[in-house]
């Protein structure tokens, strides 16, 4: 079986009935159609969501994920409990790619593109039409790539 790449886009902001368990079933489905490698951009919202997702996942299926960090203390702007998330998530990830020391104007746009480049297909929470994710999600088309809309 060829090992197939994920990567993930999705807002910060969540809607209220954003459904964790549902998130769940459609990673796991992804898994089962044969994406082993997945990218995360390790922000607060959906990508860690979705990062604890597939850490419960890697306990039972022979995944590996890639912290996608787009520079270095990224979380510590994040909110208290997105915070601990992922400084508890971190460590379970399998490659951790720092882009840079410090913020840099683009440096969210080029942690996009590493992944989208790399990725046979996107699994994107895409709600609006404006945005980081919103960019994301054009650029993957752009470059013929599958995305799957998250369906939460």
């Amino acid at each position: 079986m060829n090992k197939k790449s994920c990567a993930l886009t999705g807002h910060r902001s969540l809607v209220p009935s954003f459904d964790e368990s549902r998130l769940f079933s459609e990673l796991e489905t992804l898994i089962q159609q044969g994406y082993t490698y997945f990218y995360c951009g390790m922000a607060e919202g959906f990508d860690l969501l979705a990062l604890k997702a597939l850490c419960t996942l890697k306990k039972t299926h022979p995944i590996a994920i890639e912290a996608c960090i787009p520079y270095r203390g990224q979380e510590n702007h994040f909110s208290s409990p997105m915070k601990i998330l992922y400084r508890e998530l971190l460590p379970q990830c399998d490659l951790k790619t720092v882009f840079f020391d410090r913020y840099t104007d683009g440096c969210f746009l080029i942690r996009n593109r590493y992944m989208v480049d790399r990725a046979d297909c996107v699994y994107a929470y895409c709600l609006k039409e404006t945005g980081g994710t919103a960019y994301t999600v054009r650029y993957a088309k752009s470059k013929q790539k599958t995305v799957v809309p998250a369906m939460i």
